[in-house]
């Protein structure tokens, strides 16, 4: 299938040089995958895959000796990697499969188009630009693309089998570029439901990555839902998952415009799991901020309802991030009964963006100007004077705080 389109990263001078270089021999080079799928619909990219006959030492050469800095990210596997300012640029030696455990291929190097796209995943992710402009389209992705379909190249189990990840690849890729009417007779979902246990021999960074691309997606439920219903969810919440609240979740950020949160929409599937539950699962990969969030919110550590008054709220925000305490809100939205005080629940975010956080304005050299030496006394002190400035619903000033302090200090000594 041959087809013509404008490309904005073909403008680009960079692009143009490496191509320029790479391409003395006639379509030596070529663009493939998502910088191709997403400028066939619209989507802007920053990340530029580049295929080539060449081999990776041969690119690595070529390109150093006009000037251009070469990483060798993976030139072991045949991929080595450009930065511009505008984009970043992937090129890898076209590839046939020798061998593969489901996490990592052994592979040749090739000269075939043919061969090097028979090994990619799906058929939107197939689709070869020349530098000319033609496309080159052997498995009719550009026609999937337009009807939102997404579809294994060749047998879905053979395909997943090469490469596990492919499974959440396949609910990501739907999200972004599938439709709702995705149906469980799907072949594909079919073959993800067989291989889905296989899952657990991938990395936790490797799982963890995809899935949040599947939560930051602009509408998730319906893949969300499917990956339930097949029990791919079980396997990485460790337990038994329901999506109506992630469903609710998803309605309440879409009527009410409010800003995603990835980590807020991660615990809606499992928002009443025990204490560490969340933050131990072994088939994620969270960072020890992300972890202390999640153990909050499944605690639900500061109670949050609709009637909270400004003061409760600046007593709330002083203990954590605002962002934390909007996730709170918005949970105990997504968690209550009653479905009819929306009004309220969007006055008490209202109330949230409005205020600052309370800076507590005492410092220990502060204390120290009142001739105390260094050691415990100082942290009694300013932790007593704290909440009496808490206590004061955080209006006494500076000035009001050293006089308590100088009082202090003196029945203490």
């Amino acid at each position: 299938m041959t087809n013509r389109i404008q490309y904005n990263f073909l403008q680009d001078k960079t692009c143009k040089k490496i191509l320029s270089l790479l391409n003395k021999k006639d379509d030596t080079t070529r663009f493939v995958g998502g910088c191709v799928r997403d400028s066939l619909i619209g989507v802007k990219t920053n990340d530029i895959d580049i295929a080539t006959k060449l081999e990776p030492y041969d690119v690595v050469n070529i390109l150093t000796s006009a000037s251009i800095k070469v990483i060798p990210t993976g030139i072991d596997h045949g991929t080595v990697s450009v930065f511009s300012k505008k984009f970043n640029f992937e090129i890898t030696t076209l590839r046939s499969d020798i061998s593969t455990d489901g996490r990592h291929a052994k592979v040749i190097f090739s000269d075939s188009w043919e061969k090097d796209s028979s090994r990619r995943d799906f058929t939107i992710n197939s689709i070869y630009l020349k530098q000319n402009g033609d496309i080159y389209d052997p498995y009719n992705g550009i026609k999937h693309l337009k009807e939102r379909k997404i579809i294994f190249i060749g047998d879905p189990n053979e395909r997943i089998n090469e490469d596990y990840l492919r499974i959440l690849r396949f609910f990501r890729f739907n999200a972004f570029y599938g439709n709702e009417n995705l149906k469980l007779s799907n072949n594909s979902i079919k073959a993800c439901a067989k291989n889905k246990n296989k899952i657990k021999k991938l990395s936790s960074e490797r799982i963890h990555n995809e899935f949040f691309k599947i939560l930051n997606s602009e509408n998730p439920y319906f893949v969300i839902n499917i990956m339930n219903k097949i029990g791919i969810l079980d396997i990485l919440f460790e337990k038994k998952v329901e999506t109506k609240f992630f469903k609710k979740l998803l309605s309440i950020e879409t009527k009410n415009s409010l800003t995603m949160s990835e980590i807020l929409r991660f615990v809606s599937l499992a928002p009443n799991t025990k204490k560490n539950h969340l933050s131990d699962l072994k088939m994620f990969n969270f960072s020890k901020k992300d972890k202390k969030k999640l153990f909050l919110l499944t605690n639900q550590e500061f109670k949050i309802n609709n009637k909270l008054k400004k003061n409760d709220i600046k007593r709330i925000l002083y203990s954590v991030d605002k962002q934390l305490l909007v996730d709170f809100a918005v949970l105990s939205w997504v968690l209550s009964i009653n479905n009819t005080l929306n009004k309220e629940w969007m006055s008490i975010l209202g109330q949230i963006s409005k205020l600052k956080s309370p800076i507590f304005p005492l410092k220990a050299n502060d204390l120290l100007n009142f001739g105390l030496k260094e050691g415990p006394i100082i942290g009694e002190i300013l932790t007593q004077i704290e909440q009496d400035w808490i206590d004061s619903n955080f209006e006494l000033k500076k000035e009001e705080l050293l006089l308590k302090s100088k009082a202090l200090i003196a029945r203490k000594s």
